[in-house]
């Protein structure tokens, strides 16, 4: 019965121990966890500044391709109009009944539905 006593004992006093050890585990985790939120703050807006400097330099490239691809679609369209013209001024009866054939067969598919 004594052994159980002092067997009682040192385990009273180690589950005392373990839950110090486990509140300063606790403490040391929340002080960390507030270092790495301060930190993560900072880096994130690091992180954002140069996602909008990336992002401003991207719409810039964007912009400027766009362009250049509306002045090459826009040369040749200009270019197949005219070739166009030509062809309809060279054989005009050809012209019309290209495009009554085209009338015609838009027509009957657009009846179908």
């Amino acid at each position: 019965m004594a052994v159980e006593q002092g067997n009682r004992g040192e385990v009273a006093v180690e589950l005392e121990t373990l839950k110090g050890d486990v509140q300063k585990l606790a403490n040391d985790l929340k002080e960390m966890l507030q270092t790495v939120g301060t930190q993560g703050k900072e880096r994130l807006a690091e992180n954002k500044k140069r996602l909008e400097a990336a992002i401003k330099n991207l719409r810039g490239e964007a912009k400027e391709k766009f362009g250049e691809a509306y002045d090459s679609l826009q040369e040749h369209g200009k270019e197949a109009v005219e070739l166009s013209r030509k062809k309809i001024e060279e054989r005009p009866l050809t012209a019309v009944f290209t495009a009554l054939g085209v009338g015609v067969l838009l027509g009957i598919l657009i009846g179908r539905r």
